[in-house]
């Protein structure tokens, strides 16, 4: 069973889980599990959204607070009614606009101290800031941003103000910038209130880490850095961000840009709660325009990035629009500081590519991992806010432009889109019910598509995302359903997964259970539960070679009491098909301990009225069977099942 690419299946909220319903979902509280994001009931999410920052000068002076002073507490309601605004456009459904995240920026103008004009801009604001500020406007400004974009169903991701200097080292005096301003902002009781649908990004955009002593090993210049100083870097910050009692998530930078991470695999980040924010531009990652594919870009993806097997990702900054690559005497591309293209204009984005080369190339790397979240850079990226504030119509952005379709917005807003259209959204608690509306009986033939409705985690647990099935008869559960000609059947079955089945066992006792299945491994194998008790040994599925040519395997149950009861299938080995599973009354002819010695000579499993397993006795003419089972020293009903022919006999032990 392989899941479909889901972004979230908002499962049962109970008060320990804070959420909060808008215009377009809920939000409940996500975490990090494995390479996954996912809810409280093991959903996996992938969110996509937009990037912005409370700036008269970002925000293309669409408020203005000069009149007043500038960046001060009388212009945040400004401030905060601009941003609104642009939540309102960002989730608004009717019109096209699919976001679910918002990464705000917390703008350094407000935090500068009066007076301060060294220079540096946002790169020297450690020199510049003023801790009681950040303190102010975290109150007034950035915490009420983000209560405003979650009241709108969206998800926060929170940077600090500024970006690194070019180069930065353990024990300088931009750690200690970073270690007060999250030191502040994890203190803060609302941060950590919110905690489950807001996120803390350490950095943005370090270049260079150095260790304490000033090195970085490295293969290069723009080689990645394979020594310690990234976490040694970050490490305290994420230590004291804990020691304050933030429990989210929190977004781990790379160096180079943020496009470097290859030295966590070997100096990994101690937490359990962390996944990485990652950068990405056209030229970045061995991929532009005129030299791109979906394998060479999920190929240096993970080269540069290889904790996207094990962690999640957000792309915290993207954006592409076509224009012309400014070349070098010798034809050669010319490239800003940052590593983008230089251009003769491209729409107004920093990246310069079209979406039918880059993009999608692009787009089959992050279907591919399937655990990439990603926010354009800026709002203006995605959609056209000019047009909607003087209009109130949302379109994508760039659509006045010659190619609108080959640049960012145009591709963000059909992905974000289809990517919404995948979910699976319920704000309110799921509920496990019958797929056919009634109870299956027991005895009987089960069909193993017909698992319970209630969803991931509820009904069913799926380790993968991608849905291989060809069918429709269970579309929208993310288990993996296949039609082979009139039959259906589960398939693509991972170690760990289960489905269950709300059943009514019409008699109190033992019961065969016979599965058809196929694999083409020889590790294959399953076993069942009731009501969470184990009720069957581990059962086999054989190696028949053909996925088309299934086998029936049987196995006894332990009694089952008479009633209705949750039945689970458990995949205890990887990679087969079933189709049904059936259940008979255990075929048990009873005989007195007397009679027993007349049994045919052989070995005998014995199983007391449970199933457990209790031993073996040989009916070879020298020992007494029943004396053989007084050894045991239990009275009552025992089951021998022979070795030889499967056939199983009732023994009364008096």
């Amino acid at each position: 069973m392989k899941r479909k690419l889901i972004l979230f299946l908002l499962a049962a909220m109970s008060s320990s889980f804070a959420y909060s319903q808008g215009i377009y979902g809920c939000t409940p509280d996500l975490h990090v599990e494995g390479n996954q994001l996912r809810d409280p009931y093991g959903n996996p999410v992938v969110l996509h959204g937009v990037m912005d920052t409370p700036s008269m000068w970002f925000n293309s002076d669409r408020w203005t607070s000069w009149d007043i002073g500038g960046y001060v507490p009388a212009a945040t309601p400004r401030a905060r009614a601009y941003f609104t605004k642009i939540f309102d456009a960002i989730t608004d459904t009717k019109q096209g606009a699919y976001c679910d995240l918002f990464r705000l920026h917390m703008e350094p103008s407000w935090l500068r101290r009066d007076g301060a004009n060294e220079p540096g801009g946002e790169s020297n604001l450690a020199k510049t800031y003023d801790r009681d500020k950040v303190k102010l406007y975290l109150e007034e400004l950035f915490v009420p941003i983000a209560e405003d974009a979650n009241a709108h169903g969206l998800y926060v991701i929170m940077r600090p103000p500024g970006v690194c200097p070019e180069d930065i080292q353990v024990g300088d005096a931009y750690q200690k910038y970073l270690l007060d301003v999250w030191d502040i902002v994890s203190k803060n009781e609302k941060v950590k209130e919110y905690a489950g649908w807001l996120s803390l990004e350490l950095a943005n955009e370090p270049v260079r880490v150095r260790d304490a002593s000033g090195n970085r090993p490295t293969d290069g210049t723009w080689g990645p850095a394979n020594g310690p100083a990234k976490t040694d870097f970050f490490q305290p910050i994420i230590n004291k961000i804990r020691e304050n009692g933030f429990t989210g998530i929190i977004w781990v930078p790379g160096e180079g840009y943020q496009s470097s991470y290859e030295s966590y695999a070997k100096y990994p980040i101690s937490d359990s709660n962390y996944g990485f924010a990652v950068h990405v531009y056209p030229g970045w990652y061995g991929n532009e325009d005129a030299k791109c594919s979906a394998q060479s870009f999920i190929d240096n993806f993970k080269k540069q990035v290889p904790g996207v097997t094990s962690k999640p990702i957000v792309v915290t900054e993207i954006d592409w629009s076509p224009g012309k690559i400014k070349l070098d005497a010798n034809g050669n591309p010319v490239y800003k500081y940052d590593g983008n293209y230089e251009t003769d204009g491209n729409y107004g984005t920093w990246g310069t590519a079209t979406t039918s080369k880059w993009g999608n190339a692009f787009k089959a790397m992050k279907e591919h991992y399937g655990n990439i979240s990603m926010n354009l850079t800026s709002t203006d990226d995605y959609i056209d806010m000019a047009h909607y504030l003087s209009t109130g119509v949302v379109r994508p952005s760039f659509s006045n432009q010659a190619s609108p379709d080959e640049a960012c917005g145009y591709a963000c807003w059909k992905w974000y889109k289809t990517y919404s259209e995948n979910n699976n959204i319920l704000c309110e608690e799921p509920v496990q019910e019958p797929f056919l509306g009634k109870a299956l009986e027991v005895p009987g033939k089960i069909e193993a598509e017909d698992f319970d409705k209630g969803g991931e985690g509820v009904s069913y647990h799926d380790e993968d995302k991608a849905n291989n099935g060809d069918s429709n008869y269970r579309q929208g559960t993310g288990v993996d359903v296949k039609a082979v000609g009139n039959d259906i059947r589960l398939g693509w079955t991972v170690k760990g997964e289960w489905l269950e089945y709300t059943v009514d066992v019409k008699e109190t006792a033992q019961y065969t259970i016979s599965a058809l299945v196929s694999t083409d491994n020889d590790v294959a194998s399953f076993h069942f539960l009731l009501d969470d008790e184990v009720i069957t040994d581990e059962i086999k599925a054989p190696n028949t070679g053909d996925w088309n040519q299934l086998v029936e395997v049987k196995a006894d149950t332990k009694e089952l009491q008479a009633g209705e009861h949750i039945l689970k299938l458990h995949i205890d080995n990887s990679y087969f098909d079933i189709d049904w599973f059936k259940f008979d009354v255990l075929d048990a002819t009873s005989v007195d301990d007397e009679s027993a010695v007349a049994l045919p000579n052989g070995k005998y499993n014995v199983s007391n009225a449970l199933g457990q397993r209790l031993g073996e006795v040989n009916s070879d003419g020298f020992a007494p069977l029943s004396s053989q089972l007084e050894a045991y020293g239990i009275k009552g009903i025992l089951f021998l099942q022979s070795e030889e022919t499967g056939k199983v006999v009732k023994v009364n032990v008096k």
